[in-house]
């Protein structure tokens, strides 16, 4: 079972990628702020807030590409 602490922060991570995804960034620093603010050791930040960071890029690459937005020839 999740803990009331973990659901809290997996929301906050969420609400953090989509605000972040629709203006076109991908919220590496509202990771760290997060983590930092729970109190997350600060060599496990870097990689974690990298791999999320990451994460939301190619999520957000993909449908950007999928809805045909992305040209191919001008890149």
């Amino acid at each position: 079972m999740i803990d009331m602490q973990t659901l809290l922060i997996c929301i906050a991570f969420l609400v953090v990628a989509l605000l972040c995804a629709s203006t076109g960034q991908a919220g590496a620093s509202g990771y760290i702020a997060i983590m930092a603010l729970v109190g997350y050791e600060p060599g496990s930040i870097k990689p974690t807030a990298l791999i999320l960071n990451i994460l939301v890029s190619v999520v957000v690459s993909w449908r950007f590409i999928r809805d045909r937005h992305f040209s191919w020839q001008l890149f």
